[in-house]
């Protein structure tokens, strides 16, 4: 008890002058742009959903001609370098995680009254997407660490290494004419798995939440097109 009252005192004055210059524990929106769509220029901060971008075609009616058909293209993983988890990349990993996607972008479209084809059709939508990376981050501080003092307590938790960590997995997605292959739609998305001791593994599981999120997110932006009048 002793040593962690000592090792306290002897890290609150840099943390304190931390949480003075910036408050670094407070969490910022980060997306990634990976090259997986071909043009990032038009996309904008999204109101809706945190840590993500989107661009829709501005004169698109998705209702007057759509129908709520999707063709959902396989899941693809997308990463260069270190942008994935270096204990997610093995194959039956990677494997692991498309399969999950794809299979809660199904659930997700399946069960909201859409209809999923098995080939592009007319008056189909086409989904394409992609698992661009995925990264430990520190946990999101809860709402009494926006605080100051929690500020504080939270900046020593990360420095001593007793701070929970976050799964961040990042996407891209964009939505195409089925037959045509004209774009209509894009989005750039980071959503939050599970949360992790510092001293735990990474494991495949750990990103099912994301998936899980990030299906939804894709399901309710069609919602929000097709209830426009």
């Amino acid at each position: 008890m002793g040593h962690s009252v000592m090792r306290f005192s002897r890290l609150l004055p840099v943390v304190l002058l931390v949480g003075v210059a910036g408050c670094t524990t407070m969490p910022a929106p980060e997306t990634r742009h990976s090259g997986f769509l071909n043009d990032y220029s038009r996309l904008t901060k999204d109101p809706q959903w945190p840590k993500s971008e989107y661009w829709v075609k501005p004169s698109l009616e998705i209702k007057q001609s759509y129908q709520k058909r999707i063709y959902l293209e396989p899941p693809r993983l997308y990463v260069t370098g270190e942008d994935l988890d270096q204990n997610m990349k093995r194959p039956a990993d990677t494997t692991a995680m498309l399969n999950y996607l794809k299979q809660a972008i199904l659930y997700q479209f399946l069960t909201s009254g859409y209809e999923v084809t098995t080939r592009p059709e007319p008056d189909t939508l086409l989904l394409r997407t992609a698992i661009t990376g995925s990264e430990r981050t520190p946990r999101d501080p809860s709402t009494p660490e926006y605080l100051p003092i929690g500020m504080v307590v939270g900046g020593v938790m990360q420095l001593t290494g007793t701070r929970d960590e976050s799964l961040r997995v990042y996407f891209e997605s964009e939505m195409r004419d089925a037959t045509s292959g004209e774009l209509l739609a894009q989005s750039v998305s980071a959503t939050t798995g599970n949360e992790l001791s510092p001293s735990a593994t990474t494991k495949v599981e750990d990103s099912y939440p994301a998936l899980d999120a990030w299906a939804r997110q894709l399901r309710e932006r069609a919602d929000k097109a097709f209830a426009q009048p």
